[in-house]
């Protein structure tokens, strides 16, 4: 789940697998072919497994994570996997992340259904406002947070969907630095009051022709989501937010694969703290830090290419490229922040291709790495 992957380094102990290889078999033919089959039945996963890990806001956290992957026509060849997901994480500094997420796709593909609720107390980095923040100056700061995303899409044509969505966002027990970077820049949401909530409404537009779940190999996926949070439904701040997400795939060889991906985030109006833009994280300019830089609208994109190793090990590169701004005008050829990392994979479901991944990356005076399960993008 998203929120999740904030953490620098998880570990997985997801090689207990191996004490139940049934966990990891089924008579499945390769799912990159899109052929019918009458001898065809998915037999439905369940992984429980344990969660260590570490990072520099959080020392020790342990938790516990379950995934359960499945199809709603256990029949249908061509029908993409659903996956729910849920967690728990506690550190030795008292904070937790509890979080349920979904992705189901009903029989035929008709129907989509995505959800992301999660409950969070988090401590986080704040470098102020902007593209060229200092590296060294910084503040740091908790929230508590609720946030509920319900989405709901139909195909109205092959591989064309349109969707309705939902965005709640509670946020409270902000605990800051008194005379910091919030206050000189009268960041919304935290210096104006102690905590806020809002509420919007998505309009999305997505074409989905990707042929996997987890890692496709061939495809596309195209998402464009118009969001509206205004106080005259409940919201304590009134902004808009277009997210556009583009990503392709292009097989090089059977096990092989070029991915790229551009993700471009825009908000107007009087933005919150929790919603501005960020720039960093685990599936996009994985060498910063998530919220190393932070504005009003941020616009990245990257490559990777996806090779075999041998058996279930693989590898990756990527680089990518990217820069936060406060409004269109201060874009600039010259303010990209680069991002350049490897990494390897083991599959941990080797038919459904689930991927257990590793990835450092590398930016300006910036490093960072991750262990998690499935793809960045």
């Amino acid at each position: 789940m998203p929120l999740l992957t904030r953490l620098v380094f998880v570990f997985s102990l997801v090689f207990v697998l191996g004490l139940h290889p049934g966990l990891a078999q089924n008579n499945q033919p390769d799912l990159f072919t899109k052929k019918d089959s009458t001898s065809f039945y998915y037999k439905n996963k369940r992984l429980i497994f344990p969660l260590i890990a570490l990072s520099k806001e959080t020392s020790w956290v342990f938790g516990v994570s379950n995934v359960f992957i499945f199809k709603t026509n256990k029949r249908d060849s061509t029908l993409r996997l659903s996956t729910m997901p849920t967690g728990i994480l506690y550190s030795l500094n008292n904070q937790i992340i509890v979080g349920w997420a979904a992705n189901i796709w009903l029989p035929k593909e008709r129907y989509n259904i995505r959800f992301e609720n999660t409950f969070s107390k988090f401590p986080d980095k704040f470098w102020g406002l902007g593209n060229d923040t200092d590296n060294k100056a910084y503040e740091s700061y908790t929230y508590t947070q609720f946030y509920i995303n319900p989405q709901f899409y139909r195909k109205v044509a092959k591989d064309f969907f349109l969707g309705l969505g939902f965005d709640y966002q509670r946020v409270f027990n902000i605990l800051y630095e008194p005379n910091g970077y919030f206050v000189q820049e009268k960041v919304l949401g935290v210096y104006d009051q102690s905590s806020y909530s809002v509420l919007g409404y998505s309009f999305i537009v997505m074409i989905d022709s990707r042929n996997h779940t987890y890692v496709p190999n061939k495809g596309e996926l195209f998402r464009l989501r118009f969001t509206n949070f205004d106080k005259r439904a409940g919201s304590d701040y009134t902004f808009q937010t277009i997210e556009i997400d583009y990503r392709k795939f292009i097989k090089i060889t059977n096990r092989s694969t070029l991915a790229l991906h551009s993700l471009g985030v825009f908000n107007f109006g009087d933005i919150p703290f929790r919603n501005l833009a960020q720039l960093g994280g685990s599936n996009i300019m994985r060498g910063y830090y998530l919220g190393r830089y932070r504005d009003e609208k941020f616009w990245a994109a990257q490559a990777e290419y996806r090779f075999p190793i041998k058996g279930r090990f693989g590898g990756v590169g990527f680089i990518g490229t990217g820069q936060v701004m406060n409004t269109f005008s201060d874009f600039s050829l010259t303010k990209f922040k680069p991002s350049v990392g490897a990494g390897l994979r083991y599959a941990v479901l080797k038919h459904d291709k689930l991927n257990l991944r590793f990835d450092f990356g590398v930016g300006n005076n910036s490093l960072n790495y991750y262990i998690l399960l499935a793809e960045s993008f």
